[in-house]
């Protein structure tokens, strides 16, 4: 049996893709292990998973560049999302070579976004493959660049030269980081390389991509180690001591509207709860709204009227089978939940990959999209009349749906990774990435 070390930063958008691939793993008799921040814990234990203290105990609680990233919004965003990564990274790097001469791991599996897993990966000349849950993340000619636009792909020619021009600028964008990253690099008796924010996430040997097709759009240069394994849903979280009774008694003969920012964007200061309470409570519906950690619950609370439920946090394994529709943020995870389990959505972006995630969602023709700037009471009650008769985003859902259910991320990562500890050699794929 094989050793398997998960390094992911402390954020559950990133923790959950992996779950299901390491929970089949575990059920195979291999060991299994979680090297991220404390924020995590009891999501990592609670299953099993042995947890080694890594970095940050939670993306809120690193430094003023962490705070800024969770609250900027647009292109600038950006930089200071780097930024906190690479304050992560530098944060990280000393728990995470103790974890390993300790663990002593056969592979390492690395969040997309943990820079210090690849270099660690170097450092002790282990294997190790990427899980990448960030679209955009791996270039492609095919697809439109990733920026903070949620560019749709290209049409024609002038559009192609146009993202062309992006993808250079985007280079040197990147090379402003170099400096920095290769300072933490050299601590740790690396040589330095350019573009290593980038050129450091990718392994060389095999990826992972807990998406779907239909989802991620087509592609024929993605590299021959990348595989795209199926959407990786994850809804088995425990949260101590809180019941989810009342799911079971929402109303049959109403629509039930699921509304969510996930977790890290519920740490900006939006009013986004409040334009939905304001939306819908004339509306003939009953409302749930997920609200996060940080959000002044009791104020929302007073409020709102009798058919609205409030609540910090409701696993989606047990209201998406309840629910009608969703109005969400565009996370990768949410996003491809409504897909699985057949709900047409509203999705309103907000920053980052976000809007990436909701072109994707809109391209597909499972969703409406409103801009957060443009997001009004008025805007968002017609946007959810108008989602809840439209007979093409639901049978566009459907069918998506199906696709989504035909597949197995946990049976076919686990599949990959112990080919890969057996082989110990890059893995490609047998047939074009292109659909």
């Amino acid at each position: 049996m094989a050793t398997y070390l998960f390094i992911v930063i402390p954020a559950l958008g990133h923790l959950n893709p992996m779950l299901p691939v390491a929970y089949e793993l575990k059920k195979r008799g291999h060991r299994v292990g979680f090297a991220t921040g404390s924020d995590v814990r009891v999501s990592v234990e609670s299953e099993g998973f042995d947890f080694l203290q890594a970095g940050a105990a939670g993306l809120s609680q690193m430094n003023e560049t962490a705070k800024k990233a969770l609250t900027v919004k647009g292109l600038l965003s950006n930089y200071y999302l780097l930024r906190m990564l690479l304050d992560e990274n530098r944060v990280a790097i000393n728990e995470l070579k103790s974890a390993i001469e300790n663990y002593k791991p056969d592979v390492l599996v690395v969040d997309s976004l943990t820079f210090a897993g690849g270099e660690m990966a170097e450092l002790f000349q282990l294997p190790w493959v990427t899980v990448s849950s960030v679209p955009g993340m791996i270039p492609s000619r095919d697809a439109p660049p990733y920026t903070s636009w949620g560019l749709p792909p290209a049409k024609n020619i002038f559009m192609k030269l146009f993202y062309a021009w992006i993808r250079g600028g985007q280079k040197i964008f990147y090379r402003f980081f170099d400096g920095e990253f290769n300072k933490i690099r050299s601590s740790l008796g690396l040589p330095p390389i350019r573009y290593g924010i980038i050129n450091t996430t990718l392994s060389p040997f095999l990826i992972l991509i807990p998406s779907g097709e239909g989802f991620e759009y087509k592609r024929s240069d993605w590299p021959p180690q990348a595989h795209l394994i199926g959407p990786s849903l994850w809804g088995k979280n425990i949260v101590t001591g809180s019941s989810f009774d009342w799911i079971d008694m929402l109303p049959a003969d109403k629509p039930v509207i699921y509304a969510t920012l996930g977790t890290v964007q519920s740490y900006r200061s939006l009013n986004f709860f409040q334009i939905v309470i304001q939306a819908l409570q004339n509306e003939p519906y009953q409302v749930v709204m997920s609200v996060g950690p940080v959000v002044d619950i009791t104020a929302l609370r007073k409020t709102a009227p009798t058919h609205f439920r409030i609540e910090r946090f409701v696993p989606h394994a047990k209201i998406l089978p309840r629910t009608t529709a969703v109005i969400h943020h565009g996370g990768y995870g949410i996003a491809q939940d409504c897909i699985y389990n057949g709900l047409p959505s509203v999705v309103i972006p907000i920053a980052g990959d976000l809007y990436e995630n909701a072109r994707r969602c809109t391209e597909a023709g499972i969703s409406l999209r409103i801009h957060y700037a443009k997001m009004t009471p008025e805007r968002l009650r017609d946007t959810v009349r108008v989602l809840l008769q439209d007979e093409t985003i639901k049978s566009n859902t459907k069918n998506l749906q199906k696709v989504f259910l035909n597949t197995n991320a946990g049976l076919t990562g686990a599949d990959l990774l112990e080919r890969f500890a057996a082989e110990k050699k890059p893995l490609y794929r047998t047939v074009s990435a292109e659909t």
